[in-house]
């Protein structure tokens, strides 16, 4: 509706009443966390980096499709990218304070939840872009009828994580996640018999096993993180996690969105999908690899379990 309205430019404006609401509930609800006495100051070399880092990647992935790989504006990001995120990682090993602590990756279950956590943002937001291009340019809706027909594939979250909670409560984060993974999977892989005749509502139980899956994975992912950490560092770890989806999602448009980009016309619309095709193929691909990472997450239990037996053998020490 605000694409079809006010144009392109006024998707931003939905994020200013959101955000309101956001700051509002976080004043009222949210208690603050006590600060640590052992704080040692701001990693001020090492957030520079990070910056820097991040960015030049992102702005790379991005120009990607429309410039190519061996414009020198992609080769110079991802160069700069490299470059200051090995200095990134020096600072971090030298620094008293750093912004993140490379220890945290030692944890089997920090780092696969963090792995899983890219395979699903890379095939959801690059599937989210291809399937925006199929639906106006090869089916023919208007902005406003295809996010009508995106309601299903988001809508889909909203139950699916209501659900997540006591599933993960009841079974801890790996099965979820893995179940999740494979449902996301399962609705990949029915896109890929798309083509340029498929009607719309044939998309539904697609776009319905999508989130589902998401919604059932997503939740469980953020808790293994989290349980996989000291309190003191839950802001990092969460950071961390949020960096890594957000810049898989960059990569996943710019990599699904250059399957789908070349041709004009009727062969635009072919090349579109493909696009899709291969991009399904693809996240089914990546989503196997997600449940297969996420085996490597424990438990709550179980780590409870193995923290008191640490905790046992020290005090019979």
């Amino acid at each position: 509706m605000l694409i079809a309205g006010f144009g392109w430019r006024g998707i931003f404006w939905v994020n200013l009443p959101i955000c309101a609401l956001g700051i509002a509930a976080t004043c009222a609800w949210v208690d603050d966390t006590p600060r640590s006495a052992k704080a040692r100051g701001i990693d001020l070399p090492g957030q520079a980096l990070a910056a820097v880092a991040l960015a030049a990647f992102v702005g790379a992935m991005i120009e990607l499709r429309p410039l190519g790989i061996t414009h020198p504006l992609v080769l110079g990001g991802i160069t700069l990218a490299a470059v200051a995120g090995g200095l990134f990682i020096t600072v971090e090993k030298k620094s008293a304070a750093p912004m993140l602590p490379l220890s945290l990756f030692a944890d089997r279950t920090f780092s696969a939840a963090v792995t899983f956590g890219i395979f699903a943002n890379l095939t959801y937001y690059g599937m989210v872009f291809v399937l925006s291009l199929y639906l106006q340019r090869v089916l023919g809706h208007t902005p406003l009828a295809t996010g009508l027909a995106f309601l299903p594939l988001t809508g889909g979250f909203l139950l699916s994580n209501l659900a997540s909670g006591p599933v993960v409560a009841r079974f801890g984060s790996r099965g979820p996640m893995i179940a999740g993974a494979l449902l996301d999977a399962a609705g990949f892989a029915a896109l890929a018999f798309v083509d340029a005749s498929t009607p719309t509502v044939a998309l539904l139980i697609p776009f319905l096993l999508i989130p589902s899956g998401m919604g059932l994975a997503v939740p469980a992912m953020t808790t293994a993180v989290l349980g996989a950490v000291a309190r003191e560092r839950a802001g990092t770890a969460s950071a961390v996690l949020n960096t890594a989806r957000q810049a898989a999602g960059a990569i996943g448009v710019a990599a699904f969105g250059a399957l789908a980009s070349h041709g004009a016309g009727g062969a635009e619309a072919a090349q579109i999908v493909v696009g899709v095709k291969w991009s399904a193929g693809i996240s089914v691909g990546l989503l196997i690899c997600g449940a297969l990472t996420a085996w490597f997450v424990r438990n709550a239990a179980a780590r409870e379990e193995g923290a008191s037996c640490g905790r046992a053998v020290r005090q019979g020490d």
